[in-house]
């Protein structure tokens, strides 16, 4: 529930981030790779999608 609330905060375009990092790792792309382009550490990629979640969910 905490987890609805906290999205209808976001901004639009923080949420268009997180469903495109979410596609990056459902494509196999690794979140060291993502957080180094973005210029953020690997642990902000993994809060925003953990991988093992996302992708068993396949």
């Amino acid at each position: 529930m905490a987890r609805k609330k906290q999205s209808e905060k976001l901004e639009p375009l923080e949420e268009i981030k997180r469903l495109l990092i979410l596609g990056l790792i459902r494509n196999g792309v690794q979140a060291k790779d993502i957080a180094t382009v973005l210029a953020v550490n690997k642990s902000t990629i993994s809060r925003i999608a953990p991988a093992l979640k996302v992708k068993k969910s396949k």
